[in-house]
C-alpha cells in the first residue's frame, strides 16, 4: 500500500514537472519591448508584434527581452579643450532606440554594455567637435554666432556613424547639452575677470553720466543767465518807459495847477521830516510848514 502511494506521488511529480518544462515553449511579448529567441544563448529569431507566442522549451530556447522605446543617457561632465585652447565643462544627454535587438545582443549583450559603448564614442565625438570650435562659437552674446546646434548636428552624425559601422544595432535619435561651462578650477578667475570688466563698463557710464550731467547744467545755466538778462533788460526798459510816462503825466498836472503841486511836494517832504515822536515849535512863518498854516486855494 505504501508502495503505491509513493508510485502515485511520484507520476504526480513527473506529469507537474513535464506540464512546467511544456508551458516554458510559451511566452508573451509586451507593446513597449522587442523578445528575441536564443538557441542555447545565441540569438536565432526576434519577435517584434505582442502577443503570445510559442518557441522551444527550455532549455533550448530562452527569451530575452529588449525595450523598443526611445531611450534617454546622461552623461557625466567632461571637460574637453576647445579650438581657441580654452577648457571647458560639457555635459550632455542622448535620445537613443534600439533598431536590431539581435545585433545589440550579439555584439553588446544587454542596455548597460551598449550604454557604456555609446558613451565612449559620443564622448570622442564631443572632443573632436569641440576641438573645431572657438569659445566664442559655442558662448556667445550674439545669438548668430552661437554654432551649439550645428555642433550637437554634427556629433550626432559622427556617432550614428560609428555605432552603424560597429554594428551595435542602435540608432542616436538626437544629443543634446545639459550644461556648458568653465571647469571649477578657473571660475574663480573668470568671476573676477567678469567683474573687473562689468567694474569698468559701470565707470565708463558714471563718468559719461557726470559729463553729460555737467554739460546739461552749465547750458541750463547758460539758459538762465540769458533770461535773466532778457527779463532784467525788459524791466529796465519798461519801467524807464513808465518813468517817462510818470514824468510827463507830473509835468502835465504841474502845469494845470503849480499851486497844487507845491503843497504836495510840501507835505510829502514833511512826512519824510516827521514821525508820530517828533514834536515841532514854529513859526506861522516857516515856508516848509506852510501847508498846515494856509492850505492852496481850492479850484
Amino acid at each position: 500500500m505504501d508502495n503505491q502511494i509513493v508510485r502515485t506521488r511520484v507520476r504526480w511529480l513527473a506529469a507537474g514537472a513535464l506540464f512546467l518544462w511544456l508551458s516554458s515553449a510559451f511566452f508573451t511579448v509586451q507593446e513597449e519591448e522587442y523578445a528575441v529567441v536564443l538557441f542555447f544563448g545565441r540569438p536565432v529569431r526576434m519577435v517584434s508584434n505582442s502577443g503570445l507566442k510559442l518557441k522551444f522549451p527550455l532549455p533550448v530556447n530562452t527569451v530575452a527581452r529588449v525595450d523598443r522605446r526611445l531611450l534617454v543617457y546622461d552623461t557625466i561632465a567632461t571637460e574637453y579643450l576647445t579650438r581657441d585652447k580654452k577648457n571647458i565643462v560639457a555635459q550632455c544627454y542622448a535620445v537613443w532606440k534600439v533598431t536590431d535587438p539581435a545585433e545589440l545582443l550579439r555584439r553588446c549583450g544587454d542596455r548597460l554594455s551598449a550604454e557604456q559603448k555609446l558613451d565612449e564614442h559620443l564622448s570622442s565625438a564631443l572632443g573632436a567637435a569641440f576641438g573645431q570650435q572657438n569659445f566664442d562659437n559655442l558662448v556667445n552674446e550674439d545669438p548668430e554666432k552661437v554654432q551649439i546646434d550645428a555642433t550637437m548636428k554634427g556629433v550626432e552624425k559622427a556617432v550614428n556613424e560609428v555605432v552603424a559601422d560597429r554594428k551595435y544595432g542602435i540608432q542616436v535619435a538626437s544629443i543634446h547639452l545639459t550644461r556648458l561651462s568653465y571647469p571649477d578650477a578657473t571660475l574663480d578667475a573668470v568671476f573676477k575677470r567678469m567683474r573687473a570688466e562689468r567694474k569698468a563698463i559701470a565707470e565708463n557710464y558714471r563718468a559719461e553720466g557726470t559729463r553729460l550731467a555737467t554739460g546739461i547744467r552749465s547750458e541750463a545755466d547758460r539758459r538762465k543767465t540769458e533770461i535773466l538778462a532778457t527779463a532784467q533788460a525788459q524791466a529796465d526798459r519798461i519801467r524807464g518807459q513808465a518813468e517817462q510816462d510818470a514824468a510827463r503825466i507830473f509835468s502835465n498836472s504841474y502845469r494845470g495847477n503849480p499851486a497844487f503841486w507845491r503843497y504836495w511836494r510840501k507835505l510829502q517832504a514833511m512826512e519824510k521830516v516827521i514821525d508820530k515822536d517828533t514834536t515841532i515849535y514854529m513859526t506861522p512863518d516857516v515856508e516848509l510848514f506852510s501847508p498846515l498854516v494856509s492850505p492852496p486855494p481850492a479850484r
